[in-house]
């Protein structure tokens, strides 16, 4: 199996070199990675979806996170990353679909582990997107969940502590549904200013578009 090897950049993105992904964690290398969230509305609502990390993951099994995201490899451009949405979620979107929100830097510092992102933020807004119709990478994603997009904002601007979920995991046995209240804690360790400014971007898409 090919290493995959990673453009590394400084914080404002001029391009330094290249190393192995677990060179860029290892130290703390930054780097540049594509992010999708995705929106459905339906009915008046307006729902953000979340994947819930698989337990396989070496990096925060378990956790919600981001619709879809992942790294960009040295010979790819940020449009290949749509690449991860059909991947992880089994879902064919062009670049052109999607709606480039900006780039956000974000830095989860943990003990042997140092995630220094460039995150270049897209928003896709499928009006007729189901829970459903997501088809799942068992390795990568281990199920997904809608939130009230209002409730989310919220909760990414610390107004509150919890947020009701609905959504589905993938199991042997068939797909799961289940209803849970989240909190941060239940989310990826990203900044604070990350889930603000990412927040604020979508909001301020949704009531433009």
């Amino acid at each position: 199996m090919a290493i995959e090897k990673i453009a590394c950049v400084t914080e404002d993105g001029a391009l330094t070199g290249v190393a192995t992904r677990d060179e860029v964690h290892r130290q703390g290398l930054w780097h540049e990675t594509f992010h999708c969230w995705v929106v459905s509305r339906e009915l008046g609502r307006t729902r953000i979806h979340l994947q819930l990390r698989s337990q396989d993951k070496a990096d925060f099994p378990g956790l919600f996170d981001i619709t879809a995201a992942g790294h960009i490899a040295a010979h790819e451009t940020m449009k290949d990353g749509v690449r991860e949405i059909e991947e992880e979620l089994g879902l064919k979107l062009a670049f052109e679909q999607l709606t480039p929100l900006g780039v956000v830097n974000d830095e989860i510092l943990l003990p042997g582990f140092t995630d220094r992102e460039r995150a270049y933020i897209h928003l896709y807004e499928g009006t007729q997107i189901d829970l459903a119709d997501y088809r799942l990478q068992p390795e990568e994603v281990a199920g997904m969940a809608a939130v009230d997009f209002q409730a989310f904002f919220e909760l990414c601007m610390k107004q509150t502590e919890t947020i009701d979920a609905f959504g589905f995991i993938d199991t042997q046995e068939g797909r799961q549904s289940f209803q849970q209240k989240l909190s941060l804690s239940d989310f990826v360790p990203h900044q604070t200013d990350y889930w603000k400014q990412m927040a604020i971007r979508i909001r301020r898409q949704l009531m433009d578009s």
